[in-house]
C-alpha cells in the first residue's frame, strides 16, 4: 500500500543570515533522498521551512523518520556551530 503525504518543520534561528547559513549548509544532503522522497528548503526572516514529501510503500515509512532523524541533527550541528562563532 502507498503513502503519501507531507511533513513540515520550522527550525527558529537567531538571526536571518543564519537561517541562510543553515540552508545552504543542509541542502547537500538533500541531494540523493530515498525513492519516493522529496524536499524543499528556505528561509522566512530566521525561520527555516522544511518540507518532506513522500510516496512511500509502508514497508518504507522508517525512511521518513530516518530523513527527518538526519536534518534535525545537522541542523542542529549547524546551530551550535554558529553559536560558537558569535562567542
Amino acid at each position: 500500500m502507498k503513502i503519501k503525504g507531507k511533513v513540515m518543520l520550522e527550525i527558529p534561528t537567531e538571526l536571518p543570515e543564519d537561517c541562510e547559513a543553515m540552508m545552504k549548509s543542509l541542502m547537500p544532503d538533500e541531494k540523493d533522498l530515498p525513492r519516493g522522497l522529496s524536499s524543499r528548503i528556505l528561509c522566512d526572516g530566521n525561520r527555516l521551512i522544511y518540507e518532506l514529501y513522500y510516496e512511500v510503500d509502508s514497508e518504507e515509512l522508517l525512511s521518513i523518520y530516518n530523513t527527518l532523524d538526519d536534518l534535525i541533527r545537522n541542523a542542529r550541528i549547524v546551530s551550535e556551530s554558529l553559536k560558537q562563532l558569535r562567542r
